[in-house]
């Protein structure tokens, strides 16, 4: 029965270290009120809807990031961040999926689209 407990201790133990690495961090849109606004374009993210449907804000922080925000009909979908110095090496992408407002690390590498609650 001993055994039975201790093993039990055990997985629980090594599930406890797992599930959290398991779950993907969640991020609040940046704070950009206090950096100075580039520029604004448009880009597209919906090969279904036609022309360039996605507004791009780029914002420039004193330490050299550079932040854009993505929105689709005033609503924040997503936000990347990089280092002016070191675009290739700093680039990271985030992403609304579910319209909470959270936003998750998504593959950069990869052309992104707008999530489906937004449409």
């Amino acid at each position: 029965m001993s055994r039975i407990i201790f093993g039990a201790m055990v997985c629980a133990t090594l599930l406890s270290m797992v599930l959290p690495s398991l779950a993907q961090q969640k991020y609040q849109l940046p704070d950009v009120r206090n950096l100075k606004h580039i520029t604004t374009s448009q880009s597209d993210h919906a090969s279904d809807i036609p022309g360039k449907e996605t507004t791009m804000d780029f914002y420039s922080a004193p330490n050299g990031q550079v932040i854009t925000i993505y929105t689709y009909r005033n609503r924040p979908v997503a936000f990347s961040t990089h280092s002016n110095n070191d675009v290739q090496n700093t680039y990271r992408l985030f992403m609304d999926l579910t319209g909470e407002g959270l936003f998750q690390e998504v593959d950069r590498s990869r052309p992104w689209q707008l999530p489906a609650w937004v449409r």
